[in-house]
């Protein structure tokens, strides 16, 4: 904890302990599939600037 408290550049997210990356993984490939999948979406709601 305390090379992570004086890291220049900390970790937004910090993952501990040996099983923690298989256990979150499968949320995170979730979370990819729904930001790839509805790119499209998230891109129209953009505010014009173009006026």
């Amino acid at each position: 904890m305390l090379t992570v408290l004086d890291a220049e550049d900390p970790p937004v997210h910090l993952v501990l302990g040996s099983d923690a990356p298989r256990l979150i993984e499968p949320g995170r490939q979730r979370l990819q599939n729904d930001i790839d999948d509805w790119a499209h979406l998230t891109a129209s709601t953009d505010f014009p600037t173009d006026h």
